[in-house]
């Protein structure tokens, strides 16, 4: 319960639009409308059957008292009160029974139901990131759309579980309970209206204030944590500049301000709610003077009153934590709907069905391309270039000024704004991307090894790879050697962060993956810039075997890597504005002559 009291009220945890969210869900689980419905009759006669003990045990306080008044001493004690009780003690642990068991009922099936919701909108999601654009990727944080995926995910599942059934099971008990208890004493019922509907307006009212303690709570938290965290990362550079008792100040400062807050949500939690309760409670001290002096006066029944005072607690701690299961199910309602808000992304332009099998010479034309990643903000105007069958053509420039961009297109992770790209005759958006990108292979500048063995880490774009053909690349790329060095060698398990590898080893393991799939077309974005020059060398090499009868695009900063290509172009604000083999450019005099010189005068 404390933890659910405890749920602090963001932004991102109000809906925008809880209808539609609403609908939405519901519209997903109409496939489980069976199991809905044995829910809510299990929940209703669960319900049903709760409301009914207090009956029971005020019709046995009744046949008791009866009992004692007409006791005549023809019996002993003990068998006129398990007479007059025999019956209602039955009733009550039927209903108790009944109670448990569809209570358990209930809450299996919710358990199911909530479950199905989240794998099947964790697979809708999985297969959506997979359409998606690289654009969306290059505009979201990382951050976001695994939270999207995870933690808003969990909420749904967790509210549908808990917070859903909670609040349904209370609607039931609430009116169920009154309804009984106007049949019973519509007087009695008036008193418990009014101060219920006094406690409801305090804890609105003391909601607000506690949240708001909360609310301070974890930002300092947050903000504590940030410095904390912030301090060891950069705890050599805090000594270097002679800064810790700045740095201390600072914590301090926050950690008295997080005591401050912390103070304050401890105070709501254990001294403000506790008093909402007791003000709750007045309505069962209320009840119970007024019900005792009409029982003593005979409008009522003495278990006509122990009936209502049960019912006051049935009902008034469930309108007491109103405020904090639909603050869950806000919370659960807002998660789905940036969950539905990435669903609703625009994907990918749908491909043809078309295959890339025709990609055997490599030669590529780009004829007036235009591009920009959003549309008031073109970075190519018109570009024009055409690259010969087996031509090395090596792309550099500034940082930022399209060169990276250049080759993405012709991956296609981008959609052209104007023009086309087409590889021996044929536009590329007429082949599937997954074709396409099979006769292309790409080695990026940040080298990504996931969770495996070094072998399915080198086979990841050819799985079916025998250990020959796994090794030949190896060596190829310059890898073999140290990989032979680990323990297991080949199979040596590596961990999402390769552990046990340099960069530049992981490098030279990306190398090798490209090299085994064989590519008809060669994309390398500054894949030699982690490793050291005499490893560069050799692997300029291996790569010159490997770009025999090839196409080949080399991205580079360090033009001691590119001299030899046939063609440099050099791409500055997404246009190519000089272009030639590394003698013509340098006659040139211009912006390739200027970088050239700005690394190699100096040495």
């Amino acid at each position: 319960m404390k933890n659910r009291k405890k749920r602090t009220v963001r932004s991102e945890d109000i809906p925008r639009n809880t209808k539609a969210a609403v609908r939405r869900l519901l519209g997903r689980m109409a496939s489980q409308k069976k199991k809905l419905t044995v829910v809510a009759a299990a929940t209703l006669l669960s319900s049903a059957a709760f409301t009914a003990m207090p009956l029971a045990m005020g019709l046995g306080i009744d046949r008791l008292v009866a009992a004692i008044r007409t006791y005549d001493g023809s019996s002993g004690i003990v068998q006129a009160a398990l007479g007059a009780l025999g019956l209602p003690v039955a009733l009550v642990a039927a209903a108790f029974l009944v109670s448990c068991v569809l209570s358990y009922v209930q809450q299996y099936i919710i358990a199911s139901v909530g479950e199905e919701l989240t794998l099947s909108l964790r697979k809708d999601v999985s297969a959506k990131l997979s359409r998606l654009p690289l654009r969306y990727f290059d505009t979201h944080k990382t951050g976001d759309i695994m939270s999207r995926v995870t933690n808003d995910l969990e909420k749904v599942s967790s509210v549908m579980q808990v917070g859903l059934m909670q609040l349904i099971s209370s609607g039931f008990t609430i009116v169920l309970a009154l309804v009984t208890m106007l049949a019973l004493s519509p007087g009695l019922l008036l008193v418990v209206l009014a101060s219920l509907a006094v406690s409801m307006a305090a804890t609105g009212f003391v909601s607000t204030l506690a949240q708001k303690a909360y609310a301070e709570n974890m930002a300092s938290m947050g903000a504590l944590t940030g410095k904390v965290e912030e301090i060891y990362a950069g705890n050599r550079e805090v000594k270097v500049f002679n800064q810790q008792q700045a740095v201390l100040e600072a914590a301090e400062e926050l950690n008295r301000r997080q005591f401050r807050a912390q103070r304050k949500a401890q105070f709501a939690d254990y001294a403000i709610y506790p008093a909402i309760r007791l003000l709750g409670q007045l309505g069962f001290i209320a009840t119970a003077v007024l019900g005792g002096g009409m029982a003593l006066g005979g409008a009522v029944t003495l278990g006509t009153v122990q009936a209502f005072l049960q019912y006051v607690n049935q009902i008034s701690e469930p309108v007491t934590e109103a405020a904090y299961v639909i603050t869950s199910l806000q919370a659960a309602i807002a998660g789905a709907e940036r969950v539905f808000a990435l669903l609703d992304e625009e994907e990918e332009v749908p491909e043809e069905r078309g295959g890339a099998e025709h990609i055997t010479q490599g030669r590529v034309t780009f004829q007036n391309v235009r591009f920009g990643y959003t549309p008031d903000r073109i970075l190519m105007k018109d570009l024009n270039l055409e690259v010969r069958p087996n031509e090395m053509v090596a792309i550099v420039g500034p940082t930022g000024g399209g060169k990276t961009t250049l080759v993405n297109l012709l991956m296609r992770f981008y959609e052209l704004s104007g023009g086309s790209i087409s590889i021996d005759g044929r536009d590329i958006t007429t082949m599937s991307r997954s074709g396409l990108r099979r006769r292309i292979g790409m080695v990026l500048q940040d080298a990504w090894l996931f969770e495996g063995t070094i072998a399915e880490n080198i086979a990841y774009g050819k799985m079916d790879a025998t250990r020959e053909e796994i090794a030949a690349c190896a060596r190829a790329a310059c890898c073999d050697h140290f990989i032979r060095t680990l323990p297991q060698g080949y199979d040596t398990i590596l961990s999402g962060e390769a552990s046990g590898v340099s960069q530049g080893q992981m490098q030279l393991l990306t190398i090798a993956r490209a090299m085994l799939t064989d590519p008809a077309i060669l994309v390398l974005d500054e894949a030699t810039s982690s490793v050291d020059t005499r490893t560069e060398m050799e692997i300029q090499k291996a790569m010159a075997r490997l770009m025999e009868g090839k196409t080949s695009f080399v991205i580079a900063h360090r033009l001691s890597t590119i001299q030899n290509a046939d063609m440099i172009l050099v791409v500055r604000d997404g246009d190519i504005v000089e272009r030639g083999s590394h003698a013509q450019l340098l006659e040139q005099n211009g912006f390739y002559a200027s970088l050239y010189r700005s690394q190699f005068e100096a040495a």
